[in-house]
């Protein structure tokens, strides 16, 4: 029962923001392009460099040497405040194009890692990309792209409906549904949270030790 309520209100909710969700897909689409399209026109230096540091990571995590709680508070503080910042930026009426380029930067994110993993690493850099980053962005993206479309709605709201008098005494109860749904996004996020500590360095060695199979 309760299920189908969160259902319908997720419906309703990408029926009436239709077009804020395809412009928030857009420009999420638009910096995987540009995220894959950099990789090819990096440097030489840039290149090794990078593919140094993702040899170094893999093998501690075959090693067994994984400090799992420092890459659970380092994944909080690379994915919290940036939620924290949608929902802020929902709360000024000037703030939509700054969560656009957010969306745009987090497709920059995906786009140019994944291309730098598989062009760096070839079939291998393929599990890579689908056991070690895409299960976890699996429920980040949804709640990126949830929030974004949240905030541009409370921004607009709040725009459109400015110079209303009555609507201020409603003002509480809307702010507090609108930072409810981010505080259920930020749950949500917590899964990815874990299986980005947990489950993706295992996923790598499980990869990394595959590989040393095949070769031997």
């Amino acid at each position: 029962m309760l299920e189908n309520k969160a259902l319908n209100l997720i419906n309703r909710h990408i029926k009436n923001n239709f077009w804020l969700y395809i412009i928030t897909l857009i420009c999420f689409f638009t910096g995987i392009v540009i995220g894959i399209y950099s990789v090819r026109y990096m440097g030489g230096f840039e290149k090794s460099d990078l593919l140094s540091y993702l040899k170094n990571f893999t093998k501690v995590v075959d090693s067994g040497n994984v400090n799992y709680k420092s890459i659970f508070l380092e994944t909080l503080k690379n994915n919290v405040p940036l939620i924290l910042m949608v929902w802020f930026l929902g709360l000024t009426m000037i703030g939509i194009p700054v969560i656009l380029i957010i969306d745009i930067i987090k497709g920059f994110t995906i786009g140019f890692t994944m291309s730098f993993v598989i062009g760096s690493m070839g079939i291998k850099g393929i599990w890579f990309s689908l056991l070690g980053v895409l299960p976890q962005n699996i429920i980040y993206i949804p709640c990126i792209l949830f929030s974004s479309v949240l905030a541009m709605e409370f921004s607009l709201m709040l725009f459109k409906d400015r110079a209303r008098v009555p609507w201020k005494s409603h003002m509480l109860v809307r702010f507090t549904s609108y930072s409810m749904s981010f505080l259920m996004i930020c749950i949500t996020m917590f899964i990815g949270f874990f299986m980005e500590s947990y489950l993706t360095p295992n996923m790598i060695k499980f990869i990394v030790l595959s590989s040393m199979r095949i070769l031997s």
